[in-house]
């Protein structure tokens, strides 16, 4: 996992899309939140349902097309709606966010960040704004190595540009074309409704043309998306409302541990922010998501587990919500939900 400073996340998201010219501006829209009851305790367990049906699955979100399968033994996977995103002021040392609602998703919000940053300065980004539109309705898609931006794209034109640019053909499908640069090996993969790309990372066996044409392949129907093939993974993704930031983690193999997870902390002492899982210790899977309405936030988590005996909601509600003014923990066999809304005081949008 990645680990990330703290003071310059969702600013940063906003100058990296500002780095692309086609890219449209930031919008200060998002969905109203209504405010939730806290229920349950530390010595009570949650209630087994609720009037605000938290795990009801809906449908899976438009980014699930883009989720291919890997040879990996966990996903980590994100998106973040064009329309509503939302740019912070640096806050001071004590208003720094603590609750892992929160933090998760500012954390990914600086790796959108980086990744549109790449895009901005590689030689494919003329190529981009020329023969690509985005819109209020357009996405930023994280999955497993691979950046993507949805839009509308003039795909022969736009690969005829990556050629001129200097980018050798890698692969062709029937409705998408793979692009490398011989220097940087970036790998850029076209479709008439996706842009994706990718760069070598210290994985020796990750192979950015090979990530990026099995993105493509999988958002153009020629290959089965991850969610599919795995009903458990679909059932994570059918719980985000495509709103705001979402991201997930999935290991269906084996429970994550706590040695998998450590990495990935706040680091007070340099100042840095990483994602933080540890709370989900034994679970499988973890999805989030968090979007702000003016200077108030709402943000969720469900999170899996493969049995009963590994559920621990304590853990759980004793992380998650914990700057919150009210939070809500719904239990559904060997699912937890957990839902919050926030005033104003733990983030702030500008």
């Amino acid at each position: 996992m990645t680990r990330l400073h703290r003071r310059t996340s969702l600013s940063l998201l906003a100058t990296g899309m500002a780095s692309l010219a086609g890219c449209s501006e930031t919008s200060d829209e998002t969905d109203d939140t209504d405010d939730t009851d806290t229920s349950g305790s530390d010595d009570q367990d949650p209630a087994t349902d609720s009037d605000r049906e938290l795990l009801d699955a809906g449908d899976l979100p438009p980014y699930a097309s883009l989720l291919r399968e890997t040879d990996r033994s966990s996903s980590f996977y994100g998106a973040i709606d064009f329309g509503a995103t939302f740019q912070r002021d640096d806050l001071e040392d004590d208003e720094q966010p603590t609750d892992p609602l929160l933090v998760n998703p500012i954390a990914f919000a600086q790796l959108s960040s980086f990744g549109l940053t790449q895009l901005g300065d590689s030689s494919a980004v003329d190529a981009f704004n020329a023969y690509g539109e985005t819109t209020d309705a357009s996405t930023f898609v994280y999955a497993d190595g691979v950046y993507a931006i949805t839009g509308t794209f003039e795909r022969d034109d736009l690969a005829g540009a990556l050629e001129d640019a200097g980018y050798d053909r890698e692969a062709t499908g029937d409705a998408y074309a793979v692009y490398v640069d011989g220097e940087s090996e970036e790998a850029v993969g076209v479709t008439d409704d996706l842009f994706a790309y990718s760069y070598p990372s210290e994985d020796d066996a990750f192979d950015p043309a090979t990530a990026v044409e099995g993105t493509v392949a999988t958002a153009v129907g020629e290959q089965e998306s991850k969610s599919e093939t795995d009903d458990e993974f679909a059932e994570l993704l059918r719980d985000d409302d495509a709103d705001g930031i979402s991201l997930g983690l999935y290991a269906p193999e084996e429970p994550f541990a706590a040695d998998d997870l450590e990495d990935d902390q706040t680091d007070a002492e340099t100042d840095e922010l990483g994602f933080q899982f540890e709370a989900i210790e034994g679970a499988t899977g973890i999805h989030q998501q968090l979007s702000l309405d003016g200077s108030s936030a709402a943000a969720s988590a469900v999170v899996s587990y493969r049995d009963d005996d590994h559920v621990d909601v304590e853990r759980l509600e004793s992380s998650f919500g914990t700057d919150a003014d009210d939070t809500e923990t719904v239990r559904d066999g060997t699912a937890v939900a957990i839902e919050a809304a926030y005033d104003g005081t733990a983030v702030e949008e500008e």
